[in-house]
């Protein structure tokens, strides 16, 4: 891996008319989109050169990924989350979202039921009910942020709940958001254990999604939930991928980490059934040099999301005191509670991008957990950029009642 270095996370790379999702999915003209999550970052040059050197090649016919980007992603657990994974449970797949739904596949059938933890990532609830199963909410509960956060409030999980709702014989499998989105918690080993252990008491599986892993704020640790011990890794899967990290996304490459081979047989036919399971072949050379040689560029890109974190709280304190953002353990989104204004996310959405020119995710899209006074805003843009965004907003409240 190579040594730290400096790298520009400040010039602002034009993205639009670039076919891309963020800035060309239909959208007004002149507006900063912070709502999706992939950054507006260069990649980190030892990708772009890899990538380079793959198309000098010339030919791109099908692929066969190598053992060795399997060993990579193991050498990289071990090195940064201290997780001894054995290659031989890894499975490819074409992201961690359609792994999530070739996993709901193999476990449920008519009539099952799948639990999320709300609010939460809106991919969870469309592979649970776009296959014909039933999402049950296990809503996070709002807690004041610990004593020396940065943040204004936290959330923890709901064991009772949890509990009640693992119990129902028709409850299958829980989708674990390690760490989570929107929220920004980066789970405790003794949390993520509790709640192990309560779907190991009623044979509910655990699929955890640690795409956001590698994101950690100052001060905060990932704890793989297969980590926790053979009793947890025989009872779960992981889903990992270099995408958030690395800013990969559009290679749709991503593992799915499963001790138990009955189980892991399991998926891979899932995944096999609508042939989910080949890889990109520029994916997974992205993934492996992102893992082989990009450490430094990861954790330089963390300190600089960082300092976009304290920028906006900063700007919120000085500008839009009313306004509330929460303790940021991981991943680069921060979940802003507008309700003081009196509006309901997706309105004040609406209103912020088509007057305000600035698109933020609102809280609505996250589940029906009450959370629908947030907005979810994506740190992850050269700070000049986030900072024109919070300009907007903060000149269009100022001209609203909304705010008054």
């Amino acid at each position: 891996m190579l040594p730290n270095m400096d790298y520009d996370f400040d010039t602002i790379v034009p993205r639009r008319g670039t076919d891309c999702e963020k800035w060309d999915r239909p959208i007004e003209e002149g507006v900063l989109p912070l709502w999706v999550a992939d950054m507006d970052f260069r990649a980190a040059p030892a990708i772009v050169e890899a990538l380079r050197r793959r198309v000098d090649a010339g030919v791109f016919g099908y692929a066969l990924p190598p053992a060795s980007w399997h060993e990579s992603l193991v050498r990289w657990l071990s090195h940064r989350h201290g997780w001894i994974a054995d290659p031989g449970s890894i499975l490819d797949a074409t992201g961690v979202v359609p792994a999530l739904a070739a996993t709901v596949r193999a476990f449920c059938g008519t009539g099952d039921k799948v639990i999320v933890q709300s609010p939460a990532y809106n991919c969870f609830y469309a592979v649970v009910r776009d296959q014909g199963f039933e999402v049950v909410e296990n809503r996070l509960c709002r807690i004041p942020a610990p004593e020396g956060a940065e943040g204004d409030f936290s959330y923890e999980m709901d064991y009772e709940d949890l509990e009640r709702k693992a119990a129902d014989p028709k409850t299958k499998l829980l989708i674990l958001s390690n760490p989570h989105n929107p929220v920004g918690r980066a789970w405790r080993p003794d949390e993520l254990r509790l709640a192990g252990e309560i779907c190991r008491r009623h044979g509910v599986f655990v699929a955890s999604d640690e795409i956001h892993a590698d994101l950690q704020m100052p001060g905060s640790h990932h704890i793989p939930f297969a980590s926790l011990g053979n009793d947890f890794a025989q009872t779960s899967a992981t889903f990992w991928s270099a995408s958030k990290a690395f800013n990969l996304a559009g290679f749709q490459t991503a593992a799915v980490i499963c001790a138990n081979d009955g189980t892991r047989e399991r998926i891979r036919r899932a995944l096999r059934v609508h042939r989910t399971g080949d890889l990109n072949a520029f994916g997974f050379v992205a993934a492996k040099t992102a893992w082989d040689e990009c450490e430094g560029w990861l954790d330089a890109l963390r300190t600089y999301l960082h300092g976009n974190y304290s920028t906006l709280r900063e700007f919120l304190r000085a500008r839009l005191p009313r306004l509330h953002v929460a303790t940021l353990e991981a991943t680069y989104l921060a979940w802003v509670d507008t309700s003081p204004l009196g509006l309901p996310s997706a309105e004040l959405a609406g209103r912020l991008e088509h007057t305000a020119k600035v698109k933020f995710a609102p809280g609505a899209l996250y589940g029906e957990a009450g959370d629908t006074s947030f907005l979810r805003i994506n740190l992850a843009s050269p700070r000049a950029m986030l900072l024109e965004a919070l300009e907007r907003t903060a000149g269009f409240l100022k001209g609203t009642t909304a705010c008054m």
